[in-house]
């Protein structure tokens, strides 16, 4: 019987992968960050397993890392080489993933696309949607010089905003609320407050990156998202963290908002919907 090509790497490894990641850089930051933010969960005893493997044992093949809650079933690839002839041998002949399902593969750079491409006709999928998404990044030690407005307060969301924030998603699906309530139970989303008026909001994710920025209608074009971009990120920076965020290439209010905050943009990267034939 042959030996499964995805190798479990155990926590105490991730470090091994995080150096790889780190040497491919800026196309390594969404693999670093995954790593950088499961294992701040783990110190915290957080349990969320999220399970990561290595091609044939060896952290120069890149990861695979597979992050399934209710209905979702997400699939993280990463590779820090242009070579990824070794990580499409083992998701051609890998048991560990369920084809039969819809697949979500995110924040893909495009030689990860390239080599999906070349393996979804042996695994019997087909690439249903590429959604293309500028990556920016703010690798800083420098925090903002910002203050609260009068009136204004910034904390924690809870589970009393949970509908508004779940409704106003564009990539909502069935199980979403699920998702954003576990996230806010672990006091990673934020938010701007006026007494109990939630103005704007973000989270972050399991992937430790920025999910959801988003300023209540009535109250936009007032520099909301801004300030709470510009907070959020004073957090994360205390801590010693790089912070990630995704935009549409056609969320052009967003791209000009991180620009304009100083995030550099760190490359283009997609998600890739994958489907049984």
């Amino acid at each position: 019987m042959s030996q499964e090509p995805l190798q479990y790497l155990p926590p105490e490894r991730w470090d091994e992968l995080q150096n790889v990641f780190r040497k491919d850089w800026t196309r390594g930051v969404s693999g670093y960050t995954v790593i950088d933010n499961q294992r701040r969960w783990i110190a915290k005893g957080i349990k969320y397993d999220m399970r990561i493997y290595c091609p044939f044992g060896e952290v120069q093949n890149g990861m695979v890392a597979l992050n399934e809650k209710h209905s979702f079933y997400e699939i993280i690839i990463q590779c820090p080489n242009d070579d990824t002839s070794k990580l499409a041998a083992a998701l051609k002949t890998t048991k560990l993933i369920d084809w039969t399902r819809a697949i979500k593969v995110p924040f893909a750079p495009y030689h990860v696309i390239n080599m999906l491409k070349e393996v979804v006709d042996d695994v019997n999928v087909e690439i249903e949607l590429i959604l293309p998404s500028d990556t920016f990044m703010l690798d800083a030690q420098t925090l903002y010089d910002i203050s609260l407005p009068d009136g204004i307060t910034f904390k924690f969301l809870t589970n009393e905003y949970l509908d508004l924030v779940d409704s106003t998603w564009p990539h909502r699906y069935p199980t979403s609320a699920s998702y954003f309530e576990l996230l806010i139970n672990l006091k990673c989303g934020y938010g701007l407050y006026n007494d109990k008026t939630l103005l704007a909001w973000v989270l972050i994710n399991e992937s430790g990156n920025l999910l959801h920025l988003y300023t209540a209608e009535s109250h936009r074009q007032k520099g909301y998202a801004e300030l709470l971009l510009k907070l959020v990120s004073n957090e994360l920076i205390k801590e010693g963290r790089i912070v990630n965020a995704y935009c549409l290439l056609d969320n052009y209010s967003a791209c000009k908002l991180y620009k304009k905050a100083r995030f550099c943009n760190a490359g283009e990267i997609a998600w890739v919907y994958l489907k049984p034939k």
